[in-house]
């Protein structure tokens, strides 16, 4: 082999050598690569298990909490002169005729056999969701229940300190996450039981001589929105009065026939009714066939005690 065919050979080798040591470097740095990549999949996925566990621990150690408030609750509700948690007889719903008349011979009192009501013909309004000093009628209240409400009912006999602590927790509730909750005055007799305090969510009802906001937490917890039976608890909660139909009882009463007498001091004008529309995103129907047709309110005539501001006409 001459010089010349010696060096050519030597020159190849050292550019196979190259190729192969650059080959080898890509090779190293890419397994260098695919392991910094495992490394930090790793350590991403360890985190984000390590997130799920804390989630997941903390969820359990609420559910434990709340049942140790639930026992907790059930032991102390002979201590505080409370009823269980119980189911009402199911008495249906459907709106009532808003006409005076019908109005007046449908008293809560016979239409509600055992009352607070927990469900029932109501009318065709609800109340905003609030804490009030105002009397409300419990025929719209039952509405509420209807769209997942707890209606909270203080008696007369009710020690006001209590009451006070009531109307604070009940606040703070709708504040945070019970917005579907509305404390207010009883406006019946004596509540049942010797009862001080009534809590009712459709279909479920509780008696207390004595407020405790425990009893109280567990109760709306159980029966609130959607953790409730209420028909049609998917309609949002009526925290403004720019729906139709939502009547707000911050400055006065909101009584119908014959409830405007009775309780509100105040003789209705003749001929004036409340309308049963349905609320808005509500799929109830009004009154049957048999019932006595709607007619709006006469604006010519003043509304009914507390009743200012009530939509007369459906929206399109």
């Amino acid at each position: 082999m001459s010089e010349s065919q010696r060096e050519n050979v030597t020159k190849r080798d050292r550019q196979k050598q190259r190729r192969e040591a650059k080959l080898a470097a890509e090779r190293a740095a890419a397994a260098r690569a695919r392991r910094n990549r495992l490394f930090v999949f790793a350590f991403l996925g360890a985190v984000v298990l390590a997130g799920i566990g804390v989630v997941v621990q903390r969820q359990l150690s609420a559910r434990a909490a709340q049942q140790a408030q639930v026992q907790a609750v059930a032991d102390n509700l002979e201590a505080l002169g409370c009823t269980p948690d119980e189911q009402q007889p199911d008495l249906g719903g459907g709106h009532l005729s808003g006409t005076p008349e019908e109005l007046a011979a449908e008293p809560p009192v016979a239409i509600y056999p055992d009352r607070p009501a927990s469900s029932g013909r109501h009318l065709g309004q609800v109340a905003k969701t609030g804490v009030y000093d105002t009397l409300i009628d419990e025929r719209l209240l039952v509405h509420n229940l209807e769209h997942g409400y707890i209606n909270v009912y203080h008696g007369e006999g009710a020690a006001p300190e209590q009451v006070s602590e009531l109307k604070t927790w009940a606040q703070e509730q709708i504040d945070g996450d019970f917005d579907r909750m509305i404390v207010a005055p009883w406006t019946g007799d004596a509540l049942p039981d010797e009862a001080n305090f009534a809590y009712t969510a459709w279909g479920f009802r509780q008696l207390c001589r004595e407020f405790d906001p425990e009893v109280a937490e567990v109760f709306a917890r159980a029966h609130h929105g959607s953790a409730g039976i209420a028909p049609e608890k998917t309609i949002p909660a009526h925290t403004g009065t720019d729906q139709q139909g939502v009547l707000d009882p911050t400055e006065e009463n909101i009584l119908f026939p014959p409830l405007d007498t009775e309780l509100g001091g105040g003789e209705p004008n003749a001929g004036t009714q409340a309308p049963s529309e349905p609320v808005e995103g509500s799929t109830e129907q009004g009154p049957g066939p048999d019932s006595a047709p709607d007619s709006p309110l006469d604006p010519s005539l003043e509304p009914l005690s507390g009743t200012e501001g009530l939509p007369t006409e459906t929206a399109s």
